[in-house]
């Protein structure tokens, strides 16, 4: 069975948030399912796993870096 990109930035999150933040594949992981999947993803249902198994913060932080840059001179 496979999992849906929701679910694997949320195991990604839990493994991250388990090892104290030391394993950096995991974040870069979540950061390219994150971009890559922009605009298809269940945010509401990430959301809501995420306040239940203790990674909502860093579910927010993941989705703030993984936001496309202003590109220089737009605006």
């Amino acid at each position: 069975m496979l999992a849906s990109a929701e679910d694997t930035i949320l195991r990604k999150l839990q493994w991250f948030r388990a090892v104290g933040g030391a394993a950096d594949q995991q974040w870069r992981d979540v950061l390219g399912v994150l971009r890559v999947r922009r605009g298809t993803l269940d945010l509401a249902y990430m959301k809501s796993w995420s306040a239940h198994i203790g990674v909502s913060d860093l579910l927010q932080k993941a989705i703030c870096e993984a936001r496309p840059e202003d590109p220089v001179g737009a605006g």
